[in-house]
């Protein structure tokens, strides 16, 4: 297996279903209409990062480490077992949800209340796009580094 070459492929892969994930989502939580969007209530966009963060980092973790330790298996080679994909899937989710607090929390006690609709959006794909390629890296770049090496 080409690793620099998986690795590349599944950060585009990951890359690639966030941005159209962020999307899907961030129109049907606050619509298609160009609008300011509060931070705050009614609108919550700050607080959006929360759940955005969590499924992101989840699934850009989960998944390719998934996929790639069943590859892996299946070319004779050791690889992550559950409690090293465990683990690892929780740093993830972890320093996703810190990411998303940080951001929550400059949204919100920063200086503006309000932010345009056309770059909430932006905002939404950049973030989710950047979190499902560093979440996909990690993982994949820890798997890679212990190929099964890590004991419980």
């Amino acid at each position: 297996m080409n690793i620099a070459a998986r690795l590349r492929r599944e950060q585009i892969t990951s890359g690639a279903i966030n941005l159209v994930l962020s999307a899907a989502f961030f129109f049907g939580v606050f619509g298609v209409s160009d609008r300011p969007l509060r931070f705050a209530a009614p609108d919550n966009f700050a607080l959006d990062f929360l759940p955005q963060a969590a499924a992101i980092a989840l699934m850009s973790s989960l998944v390719p480490l998934l996929v790639v330790s069943a590859s892996l298996r299946k070319a004779g080679r050791r690889s992550g077992g559950g409690l090293f994909i465990a683990r690892t899937v929780l740093a993830v989710v972890s320093a996703g949800l810190a990411s998303a607090a940080a951001l929550a929390a400059l949204c919100l006690f920063g200086p503006w209340r309000e932010i345009g609709w056309s770059l909430a959006l932006a905002v939404k794909l950049i973030y989710g796009s950047g979190l499902g390629v560093a979440g996909t890296t990690f993982a994949l770049t820890r798997l890679f580094a212990h190929q099964g090496s890590e004991k419980a």
